[in-house]
């Protein structure tokens, strides 16, 4: 069955490939965000070998450091330790691919940290195409990522979330989740971002930032390694094409990483009017 694709050059009225500038910032570097990492930058190193015309930049941002209860389902090593996550991902596969990935081992705590990066970024070339990547275990980041893409001119937001086990330790829990990808260029919004997908993310008034938490009590609902890859390897399924196609095959997907049921939400065609 034929489903209409949204396509980044036609959205920005025939640009040619060499004007795109991939200005792509992700908060989080935790369960999600440490995998995503992996294949994110593999996929990175890929494109700049293919082709010399692959502008991008990448910078990950997370202020936690490694735990030990870490080392059980996030990709770090007992070496890492006390360290900055995102320092660790960023020199560990900037490394190994011997591309450039930067850190800021900073918490977000509004719109205008996450405006400063992105500007921070920017090169001098005709489109520079910002994408905010969501890899966070909670809605009040969520909230503040929602903010910058209303914000923002030009921006494509992916986001993913996943449940938690929940307090009985169920087997079937913990398994479930989405990856939403929000797009708008140059004022027009085409996709709608995950805010608006779900709008209980937008209600939550209990939810925390990491340093509102602190001195409270905060109740740890763990997550299961295999929702965490699941989850960075459906985000990755869009930057794949994203990057590489300049296209976007589906506006959201829910998963099952117990079932792997993975349900594609397609573009339809009303969404694709451009301007």
């Amino acid at each position: 069955m034929f489903h209409p694709v949204f396509k980044l050059s036609d959205a920005l009225h025939n640009c040619i490939v060499p004007d795109f500038f991939f200005n792509i910032v992700q908060i989080g570097a935790g369960g999600n965000g440490g995998y995503l990492v992996q294949r994110l930058s593999k996929l990175l190193y890929s494109l700049s070998n293919q082709n010399d015309k692959f502008y991008f930049n990448y910078q990950i941002v997370d202020g936690d450091r490694v735990e030990k209860s870490n080392l059980f389902r996030q990709p770090f090593i007992e070496q890492d330790l006390n360290q900055p996550k995102s320092q660790i991902l960023a020199e560990r596969y900037d490394n190994a691919y011997e591309i450039p990935i930067l850190y800021k081992d900073d918490y977000i705590e509004s719109s205008e940290d996450i405006e400063k990066i992105m500007r921070n970024n920017r090169h001098h070339m005709r489109w520079n195409i910002p994408i905010l990547l969501g890899c966070v275990d909670n809605n009040a980041t969520r909230q503040i990522m929602h903010e910058v893409f209303q914000n923002t001119s030009t921006i494509i937001y992916i986001d993913s979330g996943i449940d938690s086990v929940d307090e009985e330790g169920s087997k079937e829990s913990g398994y479930s989740g989405q990856v939403v990808c929000g797009v708008k260029i140059k004022g027009k919004e085409y996709l709608s971002p995950v805010g608006s997908i779900y709008p209980n993310i937008l209600k939550d008034k209990d939810t925390r930032l990491p340093t509102q938490a602190c001195g409270e009590q905060v109740v740890y609902f763990p997550q299961r390694m295999q929702t965490n890859e699941v989850a960075a390897l459906v985000m990755m399924g869009y930057l794949n094409t994203l990057l590489h196609d300049k296209e976007i095959v589906s506006h959201y997907t829910n998963f099952n990483a117990r079932t792997m049921l993975i349900k594609p939400t397609y573009i339809v065609k009303e969404q694709l009017e451009y301007e």
